[in-house]
């Protein structure tokens, strides 16, 4: 036995076994909080789907195209006045989808990308550009 316990090993050994059963015994900290009713959630949802609408018919590429078609602003805000909430709800979701003008940010990680590999692949190859 003393053998045993004068071994190198024992004492990482030992080590180990207090770092688990510290680890095993610690208990997650559990936190609650109220959550909002469905009415209060819904409303919530519905003031934030009106203002993205509302940033959306702000923009002026959107309202040159919409006085195109012949809608006056009166017309637009008396038909957002009619949706309901489900279908504000989807017209607000498809517009955060939509990118008018697109972003750029793809394209500009897309060719960064091919940049990176280009030069990672003439490397292995042991090659050099001379500009």
């Amino acid at each position: 036995m003393r053998r045993l316990i004068k071994s190198p090993w024992a004492a990482r050994v030992a080590l180990l076994l207090t770092l688990l059963v510290a680890l095993a015994t610690t208990v997650a900290k559990a936190e609650a909080a109220f959550i909002p009713s469905e009415e209060s959630l819904s409303q919530a949802m519905a003031g934030r789907d009106a203002a993205t609408v509302q940033r959306v018919l702000q923009n002026k590429m959107v309202q040159t195209r919409l006085q195109e078609l012949g809608y006056s602003t009166q017309e637009i805000q008396d038909r957002l006045a009619q949706l309901s909430d489900a279908d504000r709800h989807a017209l607000a979701t498809q517009l955060d989808n939509l990118a008018p003008a697109g972003d750029g940010v793809g394209l500009v990680i897309g060719v960064l990308i091919i940049i990176l590999l280009i030069i990672l692949i003439l490397k292995l190859l042991d090659k050099r550009v001379v500009v």
